[in-house]
């Protein structure tokens, strides 16, 4: 390996010269007098006592001198292990033993320090400019600190001397000691040597010389759980690995392929790079293999750093759950190795051991770095890159079912991340571990749960207020029965007008149930945003009261919207109620220095945006802000405001359905609500509603409806006419019935819709108006509707009442000449719609 004649002697450590034994030999002196001046005084008499003081003193000055540096420069001071070296180069034997080794080698004491060296390792040390101008060698670590991937080896090599047992690594190429395009590979071990010392040797095993080198991170691609392949810009595969072969059923030798071989689609997508810098690239794209079989992957393709290889890598992942999140972190130093390693998307890392549990850390790409927030360092313990809370004892298990399938872990961060690891043994024992971010496909997971949550408790709300709805129609109906013969004076009417007050405050109640399950059929209408707020100008001043100030104020050209002005008006009422009790004192009295402000104003989605509020589609919107000065949303309320039944107030005070409700009223109409707080200054909630533009038509049809406003509405519930009404529940069927009659109407009862077109079949356009329930067994009201021909309905008008009824429904009011009521309705309610309709 190296020619002995040619090389400078050998270094066989410190030294010990006639410096340092004059130095050592006046500070013996110095003390021996000042021990003499302390312990025959009387003796020496007093001038010769005070002579040994001052000989003592210059010693001790002199020493203090020599130890801050100054002694270590002129050589009074030898380095550690300086003696040991000496006595070593003195005796000759065992270092001659080493001079006489092919190989370079050093000898260190138990403590790792250089005690000799032969003149081979001396050489490379000269190569890899670390000798310095020491007369010590240096330790090999030191030859090889340029180079971060031979950090872990050494790590391994140190701690294997220091306990006195012998180890043996073989090094990734490097090209320290021999240019940048020769590679060399070397072994280095340790072994233990008599008297406590330690012998290290480090031997050449190969060169590899440029491109045509196989590199050792071939082993990542070639086990790796998804597809990897390379390319030239002309379409020539140059590497497939192993799990991509499989797929596409080619042979061990790709060389012959191109990428329009592999690909359904376009392949110059993959391997046309992009100059921009925007970084890797994902696509779909569709294998072909040998066999004709198609496979859907997602590829993602990158390339090495400036300077490298202009061939595109892409990485090919065969399921979505594969894909990593994680962005990619380039190496700043752009280290010339292959760039897949360095440049993965996802973690890697190269593992001693192939139990992952008990393995330690060699190497880890920067992606791994970035996601363990650099605790993937060399030398580290696999296992402490992940939480152990429930014990070092389940996450080991956990880590060695890794071998067998690819599991979820929680990375030891802050805050922790979701990682799904995947562990493969190398051809050379090694372990090799993969690690995708997938917290944020966790979380997503975790709100697709919580939707589906939140989906089924609706559904139960909806269903229950179906129930609830038809109980409270024969409740309401039966009391306004009643109160029509117990008039005010008679001793039953307080009774009857307690449970008629109780019975209006549970359809409240359900109605919330219905607006939060997003499940009422909302009488969509077209207005003015703007003009709607001002017309309740004065309901709002009520719910406030005298000691806030109010305002309201108005943008220009505010877009029209097409919602249900009903719903609209009780998501203000509840936003004000709400910013009412926020401006309130705690302890109670009146609010001072309250204000609340409503804003209506056009805005857009980039808008929204800019506020912070996400997701909005984009396009135009009619802006609602309802903003107060009140105390603010704490932090751990602020994630749960829109949930029902959550509520700050006192107990007693608030159903805790009032911004539940008003959230499914919003997301119902297709329009958004957010909200930005500030604790102690107030908030402000939005309401963004999606811009309509109105038919002319729809234009004539809203000046008439204002025209009709200015009649007022009659009282009297007397009228007549033939009815035919349709419900499936016998107690609502029979008191809504009982009351139309009471009132003079002529009434035909159905329980379903079939038993409905029979009568319409056999008495054709007899009836005047057609009162269905939506949701009937059998057939549905809108059926039976669309089933019956048009002499079987005539003229009659038709009105749906239903406790509950489909999104679908709202778009049948708004295509067919029907009317709705929501259940529960009194028989004031009723009979004064009907009377209505048959009078238009």
């Amino acid at each position: 390996m190296t020619d002995h004649a040619e090389t400078p002697p050998p270094r066989p450590g410190g030294r010990l010269d006639p410096l340092q034994i004059l130095f050592w030999a006046a500070v013996a002196v110095g003390v021996g007098a000042a021990g003499v001046a302390i312990t025959a005084g009387p003796s020496v008499g007093r001038a010769g006592a005070v002579l040994l003081v001052l000989v003592a003193a210059v010693g001790m000055v002199l020493f203090f001198w020599m130890s801050r540096g100054a002694g270590r420069k002129h050589g009074a001071f030898p380095e550690r292990g300086a003696i040991e070296a000496a006595a070593l180069s003195s005796g000759k034997n065992e270092f001659m033993v080493v001079e006489a080794l092919d190989e370079a080698a050093l000898i260190t004491d138990r403590a790792l320090s250089p005690l000799a060296a032969n003149a081979a390792y001396v050489t490379i040390a000269e190569a890899a400019g670390v000798l310095g101008e020491s007369d010590r060698p240096p330790m090999m670590s030191r030859l090889f600190g340029a180079d971060p991937l031979l950090s872990a080896p050494m790590f391994r090599l140190s701690k294997a001397a220091g306990q006195g047992q012998a180890r043996r690594e073989e090094l990734p190429p490097t090209s320290l000691f021999s240019g940048s395009e020769r590679q060399v590979r070397y072994e280095a071990s340790v072994g233990p040597m008599p008297g406590g010392r330690v012998l290290w040797r480090l031997r050449e095993l190969g060169v590899q010389e440029g491109e045509g080198a196989e590199d050792a991170r071939q082993l990542f691609l070639d086990d790796a759980p998804i597809g990897f392949f390379a390319a030239r810009s002309d379409g020539t595969v140059i590497y497939m690995n192993r799990a991509l072969r499989a797929v596409l059923g080619v042979g061990e030798d790709p060389s012959t392929l191109r990428v329009k071989d592999l690909l359904k689609e376009d392949p110059a997508r993959l391997v046309r790079r992009d100059r921009r810098g925007f970084g890797p690239s994902r696509t779909r794209i569709t294998l072909k293999a040998r066999d004709g079989v198609e496979t859907q992957a997602s590829a993602m393709t990158f390339w090495p750093a400036e300077g490298g290889d202009d061939a595109a890598r892409t990485m090919v992942f065969f399921s979505d759950v594969e894909t990593p999140e994680t962005p990619v972190v380039v190496r700043a130093d752009g280290a010339p190795a292959d760039g897949v390693f360095a440049h993965a998307p996802f973690g890697l890392a190269v593992l001693d051991a192939a139990d992952p549990a008990m393995a330690m850390l060699m190497d880890s790409n920067a992606a791994l770095m970035e996601m363990t927030q650099g605790r993937a360092a060399p030398g580290v313990a696999f296992a402490d890159l992940f939480d152990a809370s429930e014990g070092p004892s389940a996450l080991a298990q956990r880590l060695r079912s890794t071998m067998n399938e690819p599991s979820v872990l929680m990375l030891a961060t802050q805050p922790p991340t979701a990682a799904h690891v995947h562990f493969a043994r190398g051809a050379d024992g090694r372990g090799i571990a993969y690690v995708l971010n997938v917290s944020e496909q966790r979380e997503l997971e975790s709100r697709l749960v919580q939707s589906e949550k939140m989906r089924e408790i609706g559904e139960l709300a909806a269903g229950v207020a179906h129930d609830f709805n038809n109980l409270l129609t024969v409740v309401m109906q039966t009391c306004s029965y009643l109160l029509r013969r117990h008039p005010v004076g008679d001793a039953d009417y307080p009774l009857l007008r307690e449970i008629n007050d109780n019975a209006t405050s549970a359809r409240e109640l359900s109605e919330m149930l219905r607006a939060y399950a997003r499940q009422q059929t909302l009488a969509r209408e077209i207005f003015e945003v703007g003009d709607f707020v001002g017309a309740r100008q004065e309901l709002i001043r009520r719910i406030t009261g005298e000691h806030i100030k109010f305002e309201i104020k108005h943008g220009r050209d505010i877009p029209f919207v097409k919602v249900d002005k009903t719903q609209l008006e009780r998501v203000i009422v509840n936003l004000a109620t709400n910013a009412r009790d926020a401006m309130m004192p705690k302890g109670g009295g009146l609010p001072k220095d309250g204000r609340l402000t409503i804003r209506t104003r056009r805005a857009t989605a980039e808008e929204a945006r800019a506020l912070g509020h996400n997701p909005v589609e984009d396009g135009e919107y009619a802006l609602i802000e309802v903003e107060d000065t009140g105390s603010g949303i704490k932090p751990e309320h602020a994630a749960k405001i829109f949930r029902p039944y959550h509520s700050t107030k006192d107990a007693g005070k608030g159903t805790g359905l009032g911004l539940a409700t008003s959230y499914g009223i919003i997301k119902q109409s297709g329009g958004y609500i957010f909200f930005s707080t500030k604790l102690g200054h107030g908030t402000t909630f939005r309401i963004f509603l999606p811009a309509y533009t109105p038919t002319a038509e729809e234009t004539l049809e809203m000046a008439e409806k204002e025209r009709a406003l200015i009649t007022p509405p009659t009282k009297d519930v007397a009228g007549r006419g033939k009815i035919l009404f349709v419900e499936d529940q016998i107690a609502v069927r029979r008191s809504i019935a009982r009351n139309l009659r009471d009132c003079g109407y002529e009434v035909e009862e159905a329980e379903n819709g079939e038993e409905a077109l029979e009568i319409m079949g056999a008495k054709r356009g007899a009836f005047d108006m057609i009162i269905s329930d939506v949701s009937m067994p059998i057939m549905t009201g809108p059926e039976m509707l669309q089933e019956a021909e048009a002499d079987m309905i005539g003229n009659a008008k038709v009105l749906f009442l239903s406790g509950y009824a489909p999104e679908s429904f709202s778009h049948m009011l708004e295509q067919y000449p029907v009317h709705y009521m929501s259940k529960p309705v009194t028989m004031e309610q009723l009979v004064g719609r009907v009377k209505e309709l048959l009078a238009a």
